[in-house]
């Protein structure tokens, strides 16, 4: 059995492709719900057709805006029918792989992790109209972006403080990314996850 600390999607991909491997995989993860509460943004370069619709996402210029807390359950949906074994508000044992990602320890996110150097982004939900004006819809910067999924919902992420607009947020989000907005994609999350995983394959088959 491997055991790996850490449901996002960085753990679930490596859970998934050790699985696809034919490996037994516990996910342990500190939070008491895979996808929430949210920390990482909503945008994706590479999505299966399957997850268009289950995860409300839309084709934008740079790639997908989607649900990202959808997509992390639909990934748990497909570990579970796999055969994983997923452990909520659990911490995961000595010797676990660590698939944390490096968040520090939050509300609804208990757990630290400490692979990167991050720095602070924070996050809004709200409407078209709504977006302040230090945003373009469906436009990308260094520092910030901000995308319309297929819920008609605007979702805006910040490098630093996230302005108000003038009716407020319908949510706000925090996270710890990386300083670029080049490398906060969930498909960086996947291929890390998966890098982790043939690692773990490469160095048992030394073993055995």
């Amino acid at each position: 059995m491997i055991n790996v600390a850490g449901a996002g999607v960085r753990g679930l991909s490596c859970a998934l492709y050790l699985l696809k491997n034919n490996y037994q995989v516990t996910l342990y993860e500190a939070r008491q719900e895979i996808g929430n509460p949210v920390r990482s943004p909503g945008i994706i370069k590479n999505l299966p057709e399957d997850f268009i619709e289950k995860t409300s996402a839309k084709k934008i210029e740079f790639g997908w805006a989607f649900r990202r807390e959808w997509y992390e359950k639909e990934l748990a949906k497909k570990v579970a029918d796999s055969g994983g074994i997923i452990k909520l508000k659990s911490t995961a044992p000595d010797g676990s792989i660590n698939c944390t990602g490096g968040k520090s320890v939050a509300p609804g996110w208990p757990q630290s992790g400490t692979q990167y150097v991050l720095e602070n982004w924070t996050g809004g939900i709200t409407i078209e109209k709504n977006i302040p004006s230090e945003f373009i819809l469906n436009d990308m910067k260094d520092d910030r972006f901000c995308f319309q999924r297929a819920d008609n919902l605007v979702e805006c992420w910040i490098r630093g403080d996230l302005p108000r607009p003038v009716q407020g947020w319908l949510e706000i989000m925090q996270g710890e990314h990386p300083l670029s907005s080049n490398y906060i994609w969930a498909d960086e999350a996947i291929v890390e996850g998966e890098e982790i995983a043939k690692n773990i394959i490469h160095s048992l088959q030394e073993l055995s």
